[in-house]
């Protein structure tokens, strides 16, 4: 390493009165080779300016002067210059006095006696200059980097702690004060109770095998916060001293709580899909296949491994039918399409499926994924019998379905004009023409048409029979005799009220029709609890607790020869012009979609017994207190816009909300909607429209508000419309759309209304 700065001699300060020292000490350096510049002084003014002006590698310095001694020289170097070397050269110093001299700062000492040592000392002068600037220049890089590190370790967002090789810890950092409440350094005191069982045995062992063993070590562990576990990937990294010497251990904890719950939420999801008797099938933006369930393997023949990363269209369809045009349009324009699709399996088999795609995109709308779920419809899957029976369901199906809504269309606007003349009547306490089991009747037939219930919830049973036996007093002839029976301790059912209920019906209204001259009808209900081995299962059961219903009647009976076919739809053992058995259809679909199954007793002339068996769900029956009275709902001036191409379900929904408190503005259609809308935008609060209407339907408005910003709820009404179209049509992030089916009773349009417009004002404050 050179000792001189580049391209530039060795600039030397020299006080010394001599001539011809000063010429000798040139001819040395000149003779060792080293190119030097001197600046010479005589006295101490002319070294002070010196030091002010020059910049120098080395000081040389007599120690004896006229008026002007070398220590004093010495000193005023150290004051002004202290990172240059000072070397005395005299031929007076004794020893004592060089050692005072470098007590005093000076690099080194030569005696003129002995002047072949003045280079020597001048090259190890320089030397020690370099290593002092060069240990300077690291000291100063270590510093940079502690305090980077220091940085680092304030900053970052994963937790770090320093723990001594006995466990106690000396550093936190403010990620881990923060994530747990507690001041800076001092919340790592307690880490080691925040672990819990095999969490707190386990890290403890990982720690004291790094102290042992000198390697870090990984693994998961879970730390309480408050109530609650936090996830953690926590590594231990050992310390060590220059001699490798462990002198600490070093933790870092990163949060993976999220990946964990997301990882765990899609194994269920998974889980819950491979289950599924459907092909379920998910898609990328390009229709290349990122999911296949085992389903999919079975109904197609490709495993996932084969089909994953194929893209949909082409692999499943080798000569694309003319529905995958239209699908495709379909889901891109209103995001879902359902339909039957021609499919090709790995066999060269082609498979006849029934086809849902469901559009997903992301913040920006654009296509994201596609959920498809297909169920496989070949018939030579089904046993022949079995394939008749769903046709036969399928056909009751859209009968049902067909009454439903020509009894829709002809009730409302009975219930619309009996409930306006209610409201515009100026006795408030007449009683309401508005019938409820209208309502209900009509609900009750598109349950038949689904042929499943909905959503399942404990369920009074004996409260259910009650309220039906009180039904039949009403309606049947008073030749027939109605009993019910539930015992005290009856268990828990887990089931859809109405779908039961209609059980119940159903049940009734065939022993009524089998009664003609009178009889007697009991509604019996009982624990039971069956076993494996029990002979009542037939094979269709499951083993466990139940609840049974019996409903059993004193009519003319079923033929032997017909109890076998009761259950298939339209079958009657009537004489033509009575009703057809559609009843039984729908109790066995209903029962068996609630878990349990149907035993049909009958003999000729002696009656029928029908037992539903429904799984229990508890072994102690719920509470039946009746719910308490509910007012109706109350607005306070809000203006709502009311969009229906109906006048009367129109002038029925304004005078309800007008009479409760609401200001209204009405449109007949969704464009007249839209201009009001854009008129009064700072006033409406909430957007009531149907969903079918000419010109421009409630979907489409809401879609043309949704465009426009509008951050207020929308509240679809239809009788035409199922839930499920409608959200799909209209639901976009950050817009509440609810749906209310017609007819509606005024209360649930109140409720509705009230509640959409408390949860808009809280998600607006």
């Amino acid at each position: 390493m050179s000792l001189l700065p580049p391209k530039r001699a060795l600039a030397i300060l020299h006080l010394e009165d001599s001539a011809a020292d000063r010429e000798l000490l040139r001819e040395l350096f000149l003779a060792e080779g080293l190119v030097c510049e001197f600046h010479t002084v005589e006295n101490r003014a002319a070294f002070e300016a010196a030091l002010e002006q020059g910049q120098f590698d080395l000081i040389l310095s007599d120690y004896s002067l006229p008026g002007f001694d070398g220590m004093t020289a010495l000193a005023l170097a150290q004051q002004r210059r202290p990172e240059i070397p000072f070397v005395f050269i005299s031929g007076v110093m004794g020893e004592e006095r060089a050692i005072e001299t470098l007590k005093n700062g000076a690099t080194d000492y030569v005696l003129k006696q002995r002047m072949n040592r003045i280079v020597p000392c001048v090259r190890r002068a320089l030397r020690e200059v370099v290593d002092r600037q060069q240990l300077r220049e690291t000291e100063e890089r270590l510093r940079q980097s502690e305090e980077q590190l220091r940085q680092i370790m304030e900053n970052v967002g994963d937790w770090i702690l320093v723990f001594d090789p006995q466990g106690h810890c000396i550093y936190s950092n403010p990620a881990y004060a923060k994530a747990l409440d507690s001041l800076p350094g001092t919340a790592g005191q307690e880490f080691w109770d925040r672990l819990e069982g095999d969490d707190a045995l386990r890290l403890r062992e990982d720690f004291n095998t790094v102290v042992r063993r000198g390697t870090s070590h990984r693994s998961e562990v879970r730390v309480r916060s408050g109530q609650t576990h936090r996830h953690f990937e926590a590594q231990f990294n050992p310390g060590c001293d220059q001699r490798g010497t462990l002198t600490n251990v070093i933790l870092v904890c990163r949060d993976i709580t999220a990946r964990r719950l997301a990882e765990e939420q899609m194994r269920a999801q998974t889980a819950i899909m491979e289950q599924a008797q459907d092909a379920i099938i998910i898609c990328g933006p390009d229709d290349e296949i990122i999911y296949w369930n085992r389903s999919a393997e079975r109904i197609y023949g490709w495993t996932a491994a084969e089909a994953r990363g194929r893209n949909l269209n082409t692999f499943l369809h080798p000569a694309p039918p003319p529905q995958l045009a239209e699908a495709r349009k379909s889901v891109l324009d209103r995001g879902n399409w359902h339909g039957e699709l021609r499919q090709a399996a790995k066999d060269g088999s082609t498979v006849v499926v029934q086809s849902r795609w469901t559009l997903f995109r992301d913040a920006s709308a654009k296509p994201q994924s596609m959920l498809v779920v297909n169920t496989d419809r070949r018939s030579q899957s089904l046993g022949e019998g079995e394939f008749k029976r769903a046709q036969h369901v399928a056909s009751l199906e859209v009968l049902a379905d067909t009454l439903a809504r020509d009894l829709q269309t002809v009730a409302e606007p009975l219930l619309l004009s009996s409930q306006l003349l209610r409201l515009r009547g100026r006795n408030q306490d007449a009683p309401a023409l508005h019938s409820p089991r209208l309502a209900e009747l009509v609900k009750q037939l598109h349950l038949l048409a689904q042929s499943t219930g909905g959503l399942h919830v404990p369920l009074p049973l004996g409260s259910l029979m009650d309220e039906v036996a009180r039904q039949f007093r009403k309606s049947f002839p008073d030749t027939i005799t109605v009993t019910a029976f539930a015992a005290e301790d009856l268990w828990t059912v887990s089931g859809d009220p109405d779908a039961l209920r209609q059980v119940l019906l159903n049940l009734g209204i065939n022993a009524r029709e089998a009664m003609p001259q009178g009889g007697k009808l009991d509604l019996i209900a009982e624990n039971l609890a069956l076993k494996p081995d029990d002979g009542r299962l037939r094979g269709v059961g499951r083993p466990g607790l139940h609840v049974v219903i019996t409903v059993s009647d004193t009519g003319g009976g079923i033929p032997p020869q017909e109890l076998a076919r009761i259950f298939n739809p339209f079958f009657s053992h009537k004489e033509e012009g009575h009703a057809v058995g559609a009843g039984l259809t729908a109790v066995r679909a209903i029962v068996q979609s609630h878990g349990g199954f149907v035993a049909v007793e009958s003999e000729v002339n002696q009656g029928t017994r029908v037992r539903v068996y429904l799984p229990a769900t508890a072994h102690s029956a719920i509470s039946e207190t009746p719910p308490p009275r509910r007012t109706f709902p109350q607005g306070h001036g809000e203006c709502i816009l009311l969009v229906d191409d109906e006048a009367g379900f129109r002038e029925i929904t304004q005078v309800t909300l007008e009479k409760y408190g609401y200001r209204v503005l009405t449109a007949n259609d969704g464009s007249e909607g839209l201009t009001l809308f854009m008129r009064h935008r700072e006033e409406i609060k909430l957007v009531l429209t149907d969903i079918v209407m000419p010109v421009m339907d409630g979907a489409a408005l809401i879609r043309s508000l949704q465009k426009l910003d509008v951050r207020i709820p929308f509240l679809a009404v239809s009788g035409l419309v199922e839930r499920e179209k409608v959200m799909v049509s209209t639901a976009a992030p950050g817009v509440a759309v609810e749906f209310l089916a017609k007819p509606f009773s005024p209360e649930r349009l109140l409720t509705m209304v009230r509640d959409l417009l408390q949860r808009s004002a809280a998600a607006r404050s």
